[in-house]
């Protein structure tokens, strides 16, 4: 940066300091100090059916599940819910940092081995993935996978442009939503792997369910569903 550009930045931060984004106080940052440290981070897996913390990040309840469930924190904390609205439908793509390494901080807490896996993010749609500008999902994979030095992957496609989830009025409607709206493309990608499926937010399940469900149907072995946030 030249020593102009310096001073007009430091001439902006002073008229106009940042401020956080959640709180609207004074921060370096995307969030102030105490906005940050209000967000507690998780130290299990989780049973994505009921809800059951995993201990011993293994199943012990609801054993048909194609999946576990690792989601780094909750969403009723109201600075996660921030960051993510202004990330996927604000369109804040430099949000994927800060999220992506909240994903890693949450990783390194638990006492799972992951070199074995290969992250593949939930695919949008096309049309929807033209229309917001990027997959939101495969942003935060990819700054999980570098970080573990994995392999990051496509091997699913989202063949419907269905309607999103948030408008559904219950949890039937949003599994209703999604049924076979996955396809595989490239199945030599998931043969007798174990995948770390990452997506932003776990409401009830029922997209990551479907990818799940796709993912082992074309021979995948243990899927854990890496988010961000899950609801209650």
């Amino acid at each position: 940066m030249s020593y102009l550009q310096k001073m007009k930045t430091w001439l902006w931060d002073i008229l106009f300091p940042p401020l956080c984004l959640n709180c609207q106080k004074n921060a370096e940052g995307d969030l102030c100090p105490e906005c940050w440290a209000g967000i507690r981070l998780n130290t299990s897996l989780f049973c994505p059916v009921c809800g059951l913390r995993l201990a011993d990040n293994k199943k012990v309840c609801h054993k048909d599940s194609p999946y576990l469930l690792a989601a780094a924190t909750n969403y009723d904390n109201d600075s996660i819910r921030t960051l993510l609205k202004l990330f996927k439908f604000k369109k804040w793509q430099r949000l994927q940092r800060p999220l992506g390494e909240i994903l890693v901080s949450y990783l390194r807490n638990l006492d799972l081995d992951i070199r074995n896996f290969t992250v593949v993010p939930i695919p949008l749609h096309e049309d929807r993935e033209k229309e917001r500008g990027f997959n939101q999902a495969k942003l935060i994979a990819k700054i999980v996978a570098d970080f573990y030095k994995l392999d990051l992957t496509e091997p699913i496609q989202r063949i419907k442009n269905t309607k999103t989830q948030s408008l559904a009025k219950n949890h039937e409607e949003r599994a209703q939503n999604v049924i076979n709206c996955f396809a595989v493309n490239y199945p030599e990608l998931i043969v007798g792997k174990n995948i770390l499926l990452v997506d932003d937010v776990h409401t009830s399940g029922a997209t990551i369910r479907e990818a799940a469900k796709t993912l082992k149907s074309a021979g995948a072995k243990k899927i854990i569903a890496l988010v961000i946030a899950k609801t209650r």
